[in-house]
């Protein structure tokens, strides 16, 4: 295991509390989210002796800040303007988290990889023990999994990461009790993201495996423990749905079963990956050119799910429509404004049926139709930037697992709204940092001049996050919600099926 990184301490903080209030979805957790990160930046400066991953990543945090501006830009000529800055502001608090992270980070992904799946397993259990033991239902998400995110398909993401990242510790540690315990925690995350009903993460599952078993040196080694695991894991998941508790009907198995099933599975994934999860450390990676291969053709995989997922789905069809055609097309050079969705969907949308909505359900449609092509090539040249560094750090430790759930981040946000849930976002970009951290290089000594930049930076950001404690915007569009009280479960009390999935 990689020495330990002060960047793990990002999302061993942020992810458990912004996954507690509500995902950090309401504006106020803003806040503290952005002036926690923006400032730890500063004090790293300071303190630390060299620049940790800033000097060889400092594109990423570019087009983060080049992202922020553009997007702070569009209340100029938004339809709403008190939107588009509402959405600087939490686009403000992603800019410190990679700041946070890069200027933390130090060479090796494991000391980021662990933290984050340690995180997520934490508001994974939390959750089920509440629903589960607790009886903490709603009817919001139709007795779906969704607290304390307050959103399944927000919390099956996150679960699906976790699962990700466990697949990765389980095949990588050094340690084999480390081994053990993060195989421990897959069928306890399956049973949460199988509770959530949200098909869309189970995608972004699939194709995260499929990259981890490509990009792993060793494949016998984690083709050998999904096999320990898969019956299981199969086992809490058939349990999970045979239990009738995300249904509207009452339930068939009582929840305490399930917590008590889940456990058991747990334990046996433990058993039988400490006992036949090892083989030989030997193998070799691909070729470049296979990866690349492998990689577009995956990359074309997942357009296409993306494509027939959101045209097959009501509402989401709906949704991408109304970006698409009442919101881009009438504004194809600079785009609406960020956060203008809401305004569209209640002029053209069919709010009788499917009630009210604020995304348009995919980032990059929503990102086009808001903030136009620049927006668009923005957010791509961003979220594409840790890709750069997965090649390089192909075959080195955690580096397969960070990639595979930082891909299934990167998926899911074109079916979904992740970047309005910042505790997804937080956890995406930990693993894209895990990737650029597992990537070779040398950490070198932060100079006067860009210590300088990087605190007054991290005080901006800081200040500025602070500063938003000011206003009382929240999250609505131009006809709906001006006056709604705050938190994430009103605005899903009111959108009728809008965040089924």
């Amino acid at each position: 295991m990689s020495r330990p990184a002060p960047a793990a301490t990002v999302p061993l903080v942020l992810v458990p509390a912004l996954g507690l209030s509500q995902g950090g979805f309401p504006p106020d957790r803003w806040v503290w989210a952005g002036a926690l990160a923006a400032w730890a930046a500063a004090l790293a400066a300071v303190l630390a002796d060299d620049a940790g991953g800033l000097r060889g990543a400092w594109p990423w945090l570019a087009t983060a800040g080049a992202l922020l501006a553009w997007t702070l830009a569009s209340s100029l000529w938004s339809v709403d303007s008190e939107q588009s800055v509402l959405d600087a502001r939490r686009t403000l608090v992603y800019t410190a988290v990679v700041l946070a992270l890069l200027v933390l980070a130090r060479p090796g992904a494991g000391a980021l990889v662990l933290a984050t799946h340690a995180a997520i397993t934490f508001v994974a259990v939390y959750a089920l023990a509440r629903y589960l033991v607790g009886g903490h239902r709603t009817t919001f998400e139709a007795n779906l999994l969704s607290d304390p995110l307050g959103y399944a398909n927000a919390l099956g993401i996150v679960a699906a990461l976790g699962g990700l990242l466990g697949l990765g510790v389980a095949t990588t540690a050094a340690s084999r009790r480390v081994r053990v315990a993060a195989a421990a925690t897959l069928p306890v995350l399956v049973t949460a993201l199988e509770l959530t009903g949200s098909s869309a993460s189970w995608l972004a599952l699939a194709l995260g495996l499929a990259v981890s078993v490509v990009l792993e040196p060793v494949r016998t080694r984690v083709l050998r423990v999904l096999a320990c695991a898969a019956l299981p894991c199969a086992s809490a998941i058939v349990l999970a749905r045979e239990s009738g508790l995300a249904a509207l009907a009452p339930p068939r198995i009582d929840g305490w079963v399930v917590a008590v099933g889940t456990v058991a599975c747990a334990l046996a994934t433990a058993v039988l990956v400490g006992r036949f999860g090892d083989v030989p450390v030997r193998g070799r990676t691909l070729p470049a050119w296979l990866l690349t291969a492998v990689a577009l053709a995956l990359l074309a995989l997942a357009f296409a799910t993306v494509v027939a997922y959101g045209a097959a789905r009501k509402p989401r069809s709906l949704y991408y429509s109304v970006a698409w055609r009442h919101e881009y097309l009438p504004h194809p050079l600079l785009g609406s404004g960020a956060g203008t969705f809401g305004s569209y969907w209640d002029r053209f949308g069919q709010v009788t049926v499917w009630g009210g909505a604020l995304d348009a359900h995919s980032l990059y449609l929503e990102t086009l139709a808001e903030l136009g092509p620049v927006g668009l090539v923005l957010v791509l040249a961003f979220l594409a930037y840790p890709f750069r560094a997965a090649l390089t750090a192909r075959g080195r430790p955690y580096a397969s697992a960070a990639t595979a759930a930082y891909a299934a981040f990167v998926f899911h946000a074109g079916l979904d709204w992740d970047w309005e849930m910042p505790v997804v976002v937080v956890a995406g970009l930990a693993c894209g940092a895990a990737v650029i951290a597992g990537a070779p290089a040398e950490s070198a000594r932060l100079g006067t001049t860009a210590r300088a930049a990087v605190v007054a930076a991290s005080l901006v950001l800081g200040g500025f996050a602070i500063v938003g404690a000011r206003s009382h915007a929240q999250p609505g569009s131009a006809l709906k919600l001006r006056e709604a009280p705050k938190g994430l479960s009103h605005v899903l009390q009111v959108r009728r099926g809008y965040d089924l999935p």
